[in-house]
Formats: structure tokens, sequence, C-alpha cells
């Protein structure tokens, strides 16, 4: 005897043949399938409004840049800077000292967000990985489902 798993057990406790508990057991499979596959439709579709609405939280979450606070009695280089909209006029302006702070400001901005990128590329590389995992683990269930049904079909006929 080949063994059963608890579904096709419980089937044949009411009687039915091995062939009725296979094709319940792949009528299974196949529902148990659209329903993954509208699932990760439905996440497909998600997917965009949620990156959007992700990159919208991590902007307010955002410092204000620290040259706001050593430059308190020029209100609106602070705003330009997180605008990052500087004027020619608005640099002619200030001093030495307070443009080397602004720049000083801007390579580390510049260095932060270097290394978040090299973060962010590498998680887009394993998700990319997992991924294309997750997408041969699909084709081989498909190819399965597909072998089934076939095998299926030339049984029919057969009765």
């Amino acid at each position: 005897l080949l063994p059963q798993s608890k579904q096709s057990s419980s089937y044949s406790d009411r009687d039915t043949t091995e062939e009725d508990s296979e094709s319940l057991d792949d009528m299974d499979f196949l529902s148990r399938q659209k329903k993954l596959q509208a699932e990760a439709k439905m996440a497909l579709a998600m997917a965009k409004p949620m990156a959007k609405m992700q990159v919208e939280v991590e902007k307010q979450n955002r410092k204000k840049s620290p040259v706001a606070d050593l430059l308190p009695h020029m209100p609106h280089i602070s705003e330009c800077l997180m605008k990052r909209s500087l004027k020619p006029t608005d640099l002619r302006d200030m001093t030495i000292g307070q443009l080397q702070v602004i720049v000083n400001d801007l390579h580390s901005q510049i260095e932060s967000l270097n290394e978040e990128l090299v973060q962010l590329l590498l998680i887009r590389d394993e998700l990319h990985t997992e991924q294309d995992a997750m997408l041969v683990d699909i084709e081989d269930l498909t190819r399965h489902a597909e072998s089934q049904q076939k095998h299926l079909a030339e049984k029919m006929p057969a009765k």
C-alpha cells in the first residue's frame, strides 16, 4: 500500500475508491494553486502603492539638516537646504565658515546616502535571488500539476 495523506485517508474512510481520493487531492491542489495565484496577484498589485507610502514615510522621518541649527538667523537657507535648492545669491551672502559647514554637511549626507544605497542594493540582490528561487519552485509545481492533469485525463477514458 502507498502512504496516503491525511485528506485521502479521511476520504477513504467514507468508502471512496483510491482513484476518487486522488482526484479529490488533485482538485484540492488545483484550488490551492488558484488561491495562491490570486494572493500573488493581489500582493503584486499592492506592491507599488505600498512602496510609495513607505518612501513618503521615510522622507518624513528623515532628520532635519544640522545646518539648520547652525544657521538659525537664516531660516530660508535651512529650508532651501532641505529642498536642495540653494540660489547663488544665498551663497554669496554667506561667510566662508557657513559655506564650509554646508559643504561638510553635504559630504556627510553623501556618505550616509551611499551607505544606504549599498545596503539597499544588497537587499535587492537578496530579494532577486529569492524571487528567482520562487519562480523555479512555481515552474516545478506548474509542471507537476500539468502532468497530474494529463495523468488523470489518460485515466478517465480508460475506465
